[in-house]
């Protein structure tokens, strides 16, 4: 062969070995961008969430966020997860739970917070005792709130306290208005009451110290089929956890900005919460037994059937030491 020839051959040679490393860096760019349609709660339970976003931790992650559907409730978002389309949800136990019992195929994978729940009264109901023949809003039955009017109700021995069912805009519009005596609210929500002057009679963390908050809930068919983009999904979550705890005023001006609300709400909201991601299985089956005894749930669930805590050890084992707050 000619050395002319030859030297086409070469060039051909490289053209085509530079196309094929082309091909597969590209490739490898469409496998790593995963899509994903998630819902969240719309307050600031879902901080990590925000701060996630704007921190540009799921891109980081090579996760694209297809779409990002936003709920007033977590019930209201447990019944948009029997839809199908929603793959990854951030909520409160309780709605994840019905979610379940109801047939949902989901596993919760990883916590983002503990606490969260506030009853707020007018400013004249000066002690617990002081609800006997009030009327008082949450939720809905199954949700945090519900529960925690319902402890309380048995804690102090009430007799005769009127539950009716709110969304928290109505409730809070509701408590100004007059029409109702206190409502069980999740911040962002009760610390926007209380702004307007009304009273925290009592928090979650009064009740009970290791209050289970929100969590990450995915599809079963989505951990089983891809459980390196739910391991990436946890990663993301404890990345903006150790964020929140080490930066908290710049976390709440992302939460204020995201919630459309004053910073110092956003502040005073966030510091009722503790940000933590791991799981008591303990805690959390006493919450589901708390939802079966107040009849939120027609049989008995077992937490080893709704948990699999596999890849967020994973995570935190490789984030040890780096988020003292867990």
């Amino acid at each position: 062969m000619v050395p002319h020839m030859l030297g086409n051959v070469a060039s051909i040679i490289v053209i085509m070995a530079l196309s094929l490393i082309l091909v597969l860096s590209l490739n490898i760019v469409h496998q790593s961008s995963h899509e994903i349609n998630m819902a969240v709660e719309f307050n600031n339970h879902a901080s990590a969430v925000w701060v996630a976003l704007e921190k540009g931790f799921f891109e980081s992650e090579g996760l694209n966020i297809k779409t990002l559907e936003t709920f007033t409730t977590g019930l209201e978002l447990s019944a948009a997860l029997d839809r199908g389309d929603i793959q990854v949800a951030w909520a409160c136990l309780g709605p994840l739970i019905m979610a379940y019992s109801k047939g949902v195929p989901i596993k919760i994978v990883a916590m983002a917070h503990t606490h969260g729940y506030v009853l707020v009264v007018k400013p004249e109901i000066e002690n617990i005792y002081d609800l006997e023949g009030k009327t008082i809003a949450c939720p809905g039955k199954g949700s945090p709130n519900y529960l925690l009017i319902r402890l309380v109700i048995e804690k102090y021995n009430l007799k005769n306290v009127k539950i009716v069912y709110m969304k928290p805009p109505l409730a809070m519009a509701s408590l100004i208005s007059g029409n109702i005596d206190g409502a069980v609210l999740p911040e962002h929500y009760a610390s926007l009451v209380i702004s307007n002057g009304f009273k925290p009679l009592i928090r979650s963390q009064d009740i009970w110290r290791k209050w289970p908050g929100s969590f990450l809930a995915v599809r079963e068919e989505l951990l089983r089929k891809n459980p390196e983009l739910v391991k990436k999904l946890i990663r993301v979550t404890v990345k903006a956890t150790i964020f929140i705890n080490g930066n908290m005023e710049e976390a709440a001006k992302i939460v204020a900005s995201k919630l459309k609300i004053p910073y110092e709400i956003a502040f005073n909201s966030m510091k009722n919460l503790e940000y933590v991601n791991i799981v008591d299985p303990l805690e959390v089956q006493k919450y589901i037994d708390l939802m079966y005894k107040y009849g939120c749930l027609r049989k008995r669930i077992n937490v080893d059937e709704v948990l699999d805590l596999t890849l967020l050890n994973e995570v935190l084992s490789e984030t040890v030491g780096t988020n003292d707050k867990g």
